[in-house]
């Protein structure tokens, strides 16, 4: 056996990347690609029970549990992204226009969601944990080759979940304009958690930023949400640890395309190339399409903080 072969042969006999702690080739490997399927949530299938005011996904009539004290954004990756020094937050309605605040974990929640809903979606708080862990560490730690691979419609799902609770608690603002919190007639929120194949063509997670951008590596929660002339949302801006996303709810209208037109929908693979390692992070995807790779290059660290970083964009699809 070639040495090429060996290789190939201990990353699928070895730890599956997903972190499931499985063998590859009996978890996200299947002779021939690697994919990681994305969680099934069964939201409609849960037993009816009740219907809780305050809980957003109250028109399922399976409410239990009294309310949450939901994290507005999940508690785990505050932490994660707060590491040893502080987490920040900048684009709700209480704070003033560019303004960023460091805040304690536990001051962003709201009753917003009940204690079953909050359980069946937990899965999405687990995958967008799993992949956050593995871009920081990609991007903090020492250089070294690794490999993890998640579903790109969990990370969706937990961003749809995220702008959920936060509109659904009246944290979502334009500028200093706090917004109603309705969301596009057209988008049905419960079906696109609940199911990745009722997303709308175009809709979904676009990497915006450009080939040559220069970014530094930060530990701030940024966002934005796109309204339509009816003042509903209809997508978010978001960045997190200096990497900028749009997730667009239902496809983009004109105003939008010429942002998008250049950024790369539905990554299939998020590459960190220091000088002498790379590290990948597969993005898996079930719509049967070629998705391109997202590439970043780190620059140099500044100091004792964490690396100032350069995007390239390769031309390469997964």
């Amino acid at each position: 056996m070639g040495e090429a072969k060996r290789r190939r042969a201990a990353i699928e006999n070895g730890p599956c990347p997903c972190g499931s702690g499985k063998p590859g080739n009996m978890c996200c490997y299947n002779g021939r690609i690697w994919h990681k399927p994305s969680a099934i949530l069964s939201l409609r299938a849960l037993p009816p029970i009740s219907a809780v005011d305050k809980c957003y996904l109250r028109e399922l009539g399976s409410c239990g549990g009294g309310i949450s004290g939901e994290h507005l954004i999940s508690e785990s990756i505050m932490l994660l992204l707060q590491g040893d020094g502080d987490f920040s937050i900048s684009g709700v309605p209480w704070l003033a226009e560019g303004e960023t605040k460091i805040l304690p974990t536990g001051a962003l929640t709201a009753n917003c969601l009940c204690r079953t809903h909050n359980s069946a979606l937990s899965p999405l708080d687990s995958a967008a944990l799993y992949f956050f862990r593995s871009l920081k560490s990609s991007l903090e730690d020492k250089p070294g080759d690794a490999r993890a691979i998640v579903s790109g419609h969990d990370i969706e799902r937990w961003l749809l979940k995220t702008v959920k609770a936060l509109a659904a608690s009246r944290n979502l603002a334009r500028g200093t304009e706090k917004l109603s919190g309705a969301f596009s007639s057209d988008i049905q929120v419960l079906n696109m958690l609940d199911d990745p194949a009722s997303w709308p063509e175009g809709a979904g997670l676009y990497c915006v930023m450009s080939a040559g951008d220069l970014t530094e590596n930060h530990r701030r929660f940024q966002l934005q949400p796109y309204t339509n002339h009816r003042d509903e949302i209809c997508g978010l801006t978001v960045s997190i640890l200096g990497l900028v996303f749009v997730l667009m709810l239902e496809p983009p209208d004109s105003a939008l395309r010429q942002r998008l037109g250049e950024a790369r929908y539905r990554p299939g693979s998020i590459s960190i190339t220091y000088p002498s390692s790379t590290s990948w992070i597969f993005i898996s995807w079930e719509d049967g399409k070629p998705h391109k790779e997202f590439a970043l290059r780190v620059v140099r660290t500044i100091g004792s903080m964490e690396p100032l970083r350069q995007q390239s964009v390769s031309g390469r699809k997964s």
